[in-house]
């Protein structure tokens, strides 16, 4: 419910979605370019759209959204590498529809100009990553193998699940960089979302008659799949946690009592030069916890490792690190001291005639 009731940082209701492709369809490389334009213009004419836009990518899809090498103009990387940051190509109504508000500068320039610069938007983290408190406005972006100049900076919001860390985005325009396939976004009045359907159907058929209209859904109904389907393996884990906890307990208790089983022959002679019971129970499972902590220690660090830097947005829960390795060296150290404390109590010469 927590997450659920999450802010996004875009407002997911009254929003239909719907994909095309015009990818293998033999349309030109004018009509490709000119595709966008027209179809916003119609569904702009549907009176229960309120406003329209296409974008590359949905915000918090199942499959993520892309990424991009960049270079930004008063940035200089000092590690090995690249930069990067996710990458969406949208159209210059995109952040009304989705309700980004824009913290800086003026937007993407209308589809129809022909005589601005190329253009991106940037986010907030963006900014704090690469310009720290330098002017983002107007400043030179080199990715695509172009030059761009930041129009404009939106605010942060969810791009590929919720609880992720804040990712820096680029907003590519349309009218830069065009694309075969689109996902339509749409604004609607209140509880039309469903309703305009069929006249997205209509409106892209009339530009091409054979061109198929799939995976129309509201952005809700979109964000709620996103949810189920990253739901289903916390919960699985929820429930194979404690049971992998437990065999991992059960094992260590049987592999370290078999250990300190085999040793009755030393503990008998121990006990035949004069050690005594807890002396000699105690050496036991000392030297049988220092190889367990050892392994424990190894992985506890490969799992904060994982944690931390493999897991996209991961983190780490204290009380689970701290909590499984407690609990299997209770385990560990009551599997040595039960047999070393048996061993003990067996008589010295009946423990040395022990094959």
């Amino acid at each position: 419910m927590a997450t659920r009731d999450t802010d996004p940082g875009f407002r997911r209701d009254g929003v239909l979605l719907a994909a095309y492709d015009l990818a293998g369809r033999n349309a030109g490389q004018e009509f490709v370019r000119a595709f966008p334009s027209r179809l916003l213009e119609g569904l702009q004419a549907v009176p229960s759209i309120e406003s329209a836009a296409i974008s590359s990518s949905v915000p918090l899809d199942i499959h993520g959204m892309p990424s991009r090498v960049f270079t930004v103009e008063g940035w200089i990387r000092t590690e090995p590498g690249f930069d990067q940051a996710l990458a969406n190509t949208v159209t210059p109504g995109y952040f009304d529809v989705l309700d980004i508000p824009l913290v800086a500068g003026s937007g993407f320039a209308p589809m129809s100009d022909t005589a601005a610069p190329p253009q991106v938007v940037v986010n907030q983290e963006f900014v704090r990553r690469y310009l720290a408190r330098l002017e983002p406005v107007g400043r030179k972006l080199q990715a695509r193998g172009r030059t761009y100049f930041i129009a404009g900076v939106a605010r942060n919001a969810l791009y590929n699940s919720f609880g992720e860390t804040p990712q820096a985005i680029i907003y590519f325009s349309y009218r830069d960089n065009p694309g075969a396939a689109g996902e339509i976004h749409l604004r609607t009045r209140p509880g039309a979302e469903n309703r305009v359907a069929p006249d997205v159907r209509r409106v892209v058929h009339e530009l091409d008659a054979d061109l198929p209209v799939f995976n129309v859904r509201t952005l809700s109904d979109h964000v709620e799949a996103n949810l189920i389907f990253r739901r289903v393996p916390a919960r699985l884990f929820a429930v194979l946690g404690p049971m992998l906890l437990v065999l991992a307990a059960i094992g260590i208790y049987a592999v370290v009592a078999y250990t300190v089983s085999l040793r009755t022959r030393e503990i008998g002679v121990r006990l035949a030069v004069g050690a005594t019971p807890p002396r000699v129970i105690a050496q036991f499972v000392g030297d049988s916890l220092m190889v367990i902590v050892a392994g424990a220690v190894a992985g506890w660090l490969i799992a904060f490792v994982v944690a931390l830097d493999v897991i996209p947005g991961g983190n780490v829960d204290p009380a689970v690190f701290t909590g499984v390795p407690v609990v299997l060296l209770g385990v560990a150290v009551v599997a040595c001291w039960l047999p070393a404390r048996r061993a003990s109590r067996v008589d010295p010469v009946v423990a040395l005639r022990q094959d």
